[in-house]
Formats: C-alpha cells, structure tokens, sequence
C-alpha cells in the first residue's frame, strides 16, 4: 500500500525525492547501525557486487568463502577472480553443524597467510544454521582481513546490531524477512569503507568522498515507492519488536522441525543445537526427490517451499514467519507424513 501511494502521489506531483535521512535513520536504528553506512542497491546480489567490485585486489590477494553461500553471495567473487586473477578459495562446513565453537573453528582453521578477503552468510540459505559472525568479524579486524557477510536473511527474523559486532560489509535482501517490496536491497559499509570502496556505478558526486557511503545511492533514476515500502516495512516491525517476531518465528520453527524429525525415513541437514537455528529447516526424504515433493506440495496442498538444489544437496527448506500460524503447520506436516508413508501418488502430474 505505501509503494502504490507513493507512485500515485509522484504521478501527480514533482517527484518529492527520498526522504534519504529518515530512512536511513529508521534503518539504521532497526539493524543497530549508524544510519551514514546505509546504501540502498536492489538486493543482496547488487550489493555483493558493489564490495567485490570495489575493492582493489591483485594475483597475491585469496578471497575465502564456504559451499553453503548463495549465488548472489558468489558469483561476484567468481566474477572478480577471473577479471583479477585474485585466487577464490572455497571450504567447507560441517552439516549438520555440532556448535557454535565448532563452526568457528573450521572457519578459522581455513584462513591462510594469503587470505585478504574472507565473505560468509549470517545464516546458511541451505541448513538456515547461523554462522559464528561476531567473533569472525573481531578476529577479522585483529588481523586485518576484510571481512564482507552476506546476511541476506537474519533482518526482519533476528534482532541485529552491526555497531556491536562491526564487519566491514554487510549485504541483505529486505524483500525476504524484513517484508519490504522486492527491489529494494542493503548494504551498509563500515567506517572506513566509505571513503575507500570504489564505487561500480558513477553517477554525480561518486568522486565526492565528503558524502561517505551516500555516494553509494547515487545511482540514476530509480523506482523511489520502493523506498517507501521499506521505510513501511521497518515501521511495521519494528511496531511488533524484533525480540517478539523472534520469539514467534523460532516458535513456530520448533513446531514445524519436531514434526518433520518424526517423519519416517527423514534426514534433517540443519542444526540440532537451538543457538544455531534460525527460521529455517531442511531435509531430504528418503526415496523422494525433493523437486518432486516441491511440485506435489505446491498443486495437492497449496504449499510454497524451496529446495536447495545448489551445490547437488537436494535438501527442501521450509521456512517459518510471522503470518503463519500451526495449522498451517499442521498440513505441511500432514501432507509431508502422507508422501513419507505412501509416496507420490502414481499418475500425479508434477510437471
């Protein structure tokens, strides 16, 4: 509703601009982080791009990062190492992850001497397991590697504060659990970066380092209802409290996980330990392709899901917000045991 406002009243009107400071106030304030770090691309993608793009790496400079990271999170590192020849080293984490002290080990443990930049997610888009990033960014800045983080989904599911943990970047979609209109993306720069990074897109002012990030935003003309849909978007969560739309999500997660760790012949990728889990569950049924499953629950039961197809997993991940209720949990689950015990009906059409 605040995107279709705004774009009428800018249809009839001059065009009143973005109100830049009030929403980089609100931001800023939602995701406890100094509102002149805010830059506004269209999503995690872009603003993955923006960092890779921007820093000055050479053949000596290894970009670190893990198989559980999105595409959007790594094809602009796969894009920089081949323009660059900076080397793009991949690791792996454990699955399902043991503790938090475990995953911060093995994070560790893969950094080298020739590691410059190291980019991890916040929460795996595979397991939804959470990733130990405010130690990782501290032991980061003690040595001197960049460290960039894709956190695509924690705002708008979990409270966060970047002042406190303090990366060097940190990239989000608002259009996943924030609610705000797709379109509209986050990357907020630390201090230092806002005079350093160069910009990828140049337009009036990208050579003007008194505006810090802000020179970040000056990207042409551009869709501005969508800025009001994000300015409306942390209003309305931040009306509920983040603590409370944790509490519920991780609720309502717990409901969802006890009844697919019932199931029969199910293999659970995600955390067992509860500092680990966000909003999030994946699994494979024995015996049943999860794409399949995916068709089946979308034309039996009405169901929206997504399955982890990336890197040959094959798990499906359910996801658990606000505006979900158990019994909508309780089909899911129901239609889940049905396919578990009798699989997919023969002569469904799943194509």
């Amino acid at each position: 509703d605040a995107v279709a406002e705004h774009a009428r009243r800018v249809a009839a009107t001059y065009p009143p601009g973005v109100g830049w400071e009030d929403l980089k106030t609100a931001v800023g304030r939602f995701l406890g982080a100094h509102p002149e770090g805010m830059v506004f691309p269209r999503n995690t993608t872009e603003a993955m791009s923006f960092v890779a793009n921007g820093l000055e790496l050479g053949r000596e400079d290894e970009i670190l990062t893990t198989d559980h990271e999105h595409i959007g999170g790594l094809c602009p590192w796969q894009l920089v190492s081949a323009r660059t020849g900076a080397p793009l080293r991949t690791f792996s984490l454990p699955v399902p992850a043991g503790s938090r002290d475990d995953l911060l080990e093995v994070i560790l443990a893969a950094i080298s001497p020739a590691t410059r930049v190291l980019s991890l997610s916040h929460v795996t888009f595979t397991t939804g397991t959470v990733l130990p990033v405010e130690e990782v960014a501290s032991w980061c800045r003690e040595n001197g590697i960049t460290f960039v983080v894709d956190g695509a989904h924690p705002p708008g599911m979990m409270p966060v504060e970047l002042d406190a943990w303090n990366p060097d970047f940190y990239a989000t979609s608002p259009h996943k659990w924030l609610l705000a209109p797709q379109g509209t993306g986050l990357l907020w720069l630390g201090e230092d970066w806002r005079t350093r990074l160069w910009p990828t897109l140049a337009s009036g002012g990208w050579d003007d380092l008194a505006l810090g990030a802000h020179r970040f935003n000056h990207l042409g003309t551009f869709d501005e209802s969508r800025m009001a849909g994000l300015l409306a978007a942390v209003e309305f969560l931040s009306a509920l409290g983040m603590e409370r739309v944790e509490a519920r999500i991780r609720y309502l997660r717990r409901h969802l996980e006890q009844g697919v760790r019932s199931l029969p012949g199910v293999t659970v990728a995600s955390p067992s330990p509860e500092e680990l889990k966000a909003g999030m569950v994946s699994f494979a049924l024995e015996g049943v392709e999860s794409l399949e499953l995916q068709r089946y629950l979308a034309r039996a039961d009405h169901i929206r899901t997504r399955v982890i197809g990336e890197y040959d997993y094959g798990w499906m991940r359910l996801s658990t917000h606000v505006y979900n209720h158990p019994g909508e949990l309780d089909r899911t689950l129901e239609a889940l045991a049905r396919v578990a015990r009798e699989g997919i009906p023969g002569g469904f059409q799943t194509d």
